[in-house]
């Protein structure tokens, strides 16, 4: 497939640099709007001004800026003919999953693919996601701690301060609502797998805490561990009313304990009944260090996050089960974008999304 790459900015770069697309796609070049840069190559390739349209037609434009709509309106400006050929950064997941998928026989996965073809691709590529597009959010702003707040559940759930506007703060917390919709893959609760009153929880990379929020009231101890100091401001004004139970613990969980890093099993020393981790693909790393914790917690049970990475759920799986617990997934799929630091491929793996384990 012949391509023009729009744009020679930081997203074209750390997309490329970390990817196969020279090797997919027969890469005719890039164009940019400024004179200036078609004096010089970009990731060895020439680059053109936007009349190089009317000399070559492609099979697709890439636009990998973030002012694709703005883009998009200057070629059609230009070239009105060209309206099927411009694609978005998304494209070349887009057209990665389609290939790895495209002799699937499991129905689910020709659902998403359907979904991506009509929606492009989503975190959640299922039909549930659509009716949070309408819904209604009310964010406030409270002058005192200088934080914008929702209510969830009916209780205040603080965001940090650089999430600095209501807007910003009714599209954060309308993400959250997507995330734990009943429907959603990333559900950590469900009617057979919850919380029980009383009992002692565990939540690893709690960011905002919407989850410990609506179990706070069935807990007897709630354990929040957060390393972000801006999450941990927040935090502390969400549960302030619940000091007497919550226990916020500014550490990064993993295997070992060095300064501000930290293992559960050093952490806690008493046992507990659930553990819920969500921490960027470190979670494999931090369950090494709940051993003695997990063992000795006797009706524990885990949710865990799988998706970061494209060997996770198997890491995860494997120790959770050699500490005893069975495991099973939460039912349908994710698409992440991966981290660039771990690929150098684009990624094309739809990932289940949570490890549940149970003793």
């Amino acid at each position: 497939m012949r391509i023009f790459i729009w744009g020679t900015g930081n997203i074209a770069k750390k997309m490329l640099d970390h990817s196969d697309v020279f090797d997919t796609y027969d890469v005719l070049g890039f164009i940019d709007n400024d004179p200036a840069k078609t004096k010089s190559l970009f990731k060895g390739k020439q680059v053109f001004l936007p009349n190089i349209l009317k000399e070559v037609r492609p099979d697709k434009i890439v636009v990998l800026t973030d002012y694709y709509n703005d883009i998009k309106d200057q070629i059609l400006s230009m070239y009105p003919d060209m309206e099927m050929l411009i694609e978005n950064k998304n494209y070349f997941y887009r057209y990665a999953i389609s290939e790895r998928y495209k002799n699937s026989e499991d129905s689910e996965i020709k659902g998403i693919l359907e979904n991506i073809n009509r929606n492009d691709v989503r975190m959640f590529n299922y039909d549930f996601v659509d009716k949070y597009e309408e819904i209604e959010i009310d964010a406030y702003y409270d002058p005192e701690c200088r934080m914008y707040y929702v209510y969830h559940e009916g209780k205040k759930l603080f965001f940090p301060k650089s999430i600095d506007s209501k807007k910003r703060a009714e599209v954060y917390y309308r993400s959250l609502l997507i995330e734990q919709d009943l429907q959603s893959p990333h559900r950590y609760l469900d009617m057979d797998f919850n919380i029980n009153q009383g009992n002692v929880v565990v939540d690893i990379g709690t960011a905002e805490g919407n989850f410990s929020l609506e179990i706070i009231d069935k807990v007897s101890k709630l354990y929040l561990i957060e390393s972000e100091d801006e999450w941990i401001e927040a935090l502390k004004e969400t549960f302030k009313e619940y000091q007497e139970k919550v226990v916020i613990i500014p550490k990064f969980i993993t295997s070992i304990n060095a300064g501000k890093y930290a293992t559960l099993d050093y952490l806690i020393d008493e046992p507990v009944d659930f553990i819920k981790m969500d921490i960027e693909g470190n979670e494999w790393d931090a369950l090494l260090g709940a051993e003695r914790l997990i063992r000795e917690s006797k009706n524990v049970k885990c949710a865990i996050c799988s998706y970061h990475s494209n060997y996770d759920e198997v890491l995860i799986k494997d120790i959770l089960e050699k500490y005893g617990l069975k495991c099973s997934t939460t039912p349908g799929y994710v698409y992440w974008i991966p981290e660039t630091s771990r690929y150098n491929y684009l990624s094309a793996r739809l990932h289940r999304c949570i490890v549940r384990g149970s003793k």
